[in-house]
């Protein structure tokens, strides 16, 4: 990669931006994000994981016009989410020379999971909680301990974690045998208790409002039918553990909110919202709701989009699709999805949504 391409993507990660650095005084509620590569926006792209980040065309094709890190055609949630709360664009954490943390930061990461053992080679949630704490102490060298206390305690910290440990348990076990519901619900508690432990570094710091997208309907990805060789529309033991993992995790937050004084949250239906969408697609705009826009195999499932070697295939009309690879929706999904978030009512976004959330004291 020349010099002036990592020029550029730097830029186009900062939306153009380039760079924007706000004065504390500015800002109204920073931004702090954690996950997989649904809210990733280029952190494995500056990572040294072998084969991570979306560093090759067509990702990012749509809005960007090279590719920057982000597993779509174009922006992802916490884009949209930034933008609403009319903060300057966030940056990944790896990015070179950041001299500022008063906007927020973006942690997530490719492959990201709550266990390490799970995503060995991933910067998993733990890593991004030892980056975090990290970021703490440099931001409480540059601006003092109580203006870096009230900004934690200020800010959002926005999660999207939990998929890719189902989606890894099931593929390396899943095919072979099929889980017992001890099985699951081992493995679940381990999940819920190691986020648990998280959720809490980031209080033990300051953080007193949380917002989480809870796992989405993990069965109706095109990577996970092509993987199972399932033909229908959602293959349904998947489904079943990403309802089992939401179903619990609102237990924890709710327990957390009266064990934590000032603690806060927001849950977002995403299994919801993107179920939804796969079997009523032309209600929400979408001609194409099962078939990923790139890739090759069934669904266009198998993980072929971008990589150099291997032949894939690519849609004509972007608009039309609501996936844009074999796992990651397109940018006009993930629009719709962060406005959902962000003002959406209680059926999809409770106890507050996100507006609501982020101006709260």
């Amino acid at each position: 990669m020349t010099q002036m391409f990592v020029t550029l993507a730097i830029c186009a990660t900062l939306l153009f931006v380039c760079p924007t650095i706000s004065n504390a005084e500015n800002i109204k509620t920073p931004l702090f994000v954690f996950g997989d590569s649904l809210y990733d926006i280029g952190m494995s792209f500056y990572s040294d994981v072998e084969g991570a980040g979306a560093k090759h065309w067509p990702y990012g094709e749509h809005y960007f016009n090279i590719p920057v890190g982000r597993y779509s055609d174009g922006l992802v949630i916490p884009d949209f989410i930034a933008k609403f709360a009319d903060l300057d664009p966030l940056q990944p954490y790896l990015v070179p020379r950041i001299n500022s943390y008063a906007n927020g930061i973006n942690f997530a990461s490719s492959n990201a999971c709550v266990l390490t053992e799970t995503c060995v080679e991933a910067i998993n949630l733990k890593m991004q909680l030892h980056y975090f704490v990290q970021m703490v102490q440099n931001l409480t060298q540059q601006v003092g301990k109580s203006e870096a206390n009230r900004h934690l305690s200020k800010a959002v910290y926005l999660f999207n974690i939990g998929a890719d440990d189902y989606v890894t348990l099931f593929q390396t076990t899943l095919k072979k045998r099929p889980l017992s519901f001890y099985d699951k619900n081992l493995y679940m508690k381990q999940i819920l208790g190691n986020l648990t432990v998280h959720i809490k570094t980031i209080y033990n710091q300051g953080g007193r409002k949380f917002a989480f997208q809870n796992v989405g309907p993990i069965g109706c990805m095109p990577s996970v039918k092509y993987t199972l060789d399932f033909n229908g529309t959602c293959a349904q033991e998947p489904q079943e553990l990403a309802r089992m993992h939401n179903a619990a995790f609102s237990a924890v937050a709710k327990r957390l909110l009266s064990e934590l004084p000032g603690f806060k949250y927001s849950i977002y239906d995403f299994y919801v919202a993107l179920h939804q969408r796969v079997l009523y697609g032309n209600t929400y705009g979408f001609k194409e709701s099962e078939i990923a826009c790139c890739g090759s195999g069934a669904f266009n499932g198998d993980y072929s989009c971008q990589m150099e070697d291997r032949t894939f295939s690519l849609c004509n009309s972007l608009n039309d699709y609501l996936w844009f690879d074999a796992r990651h929706p397109t940018h006009k999904a993930n629009h719709q999805f962060a406005k959902e978030f962000w003002s959406g009512g209680p059926d999809v976004v409770a106890p507050y949504n996100l507006h609501n959330l982020f101006a709260m004291p």
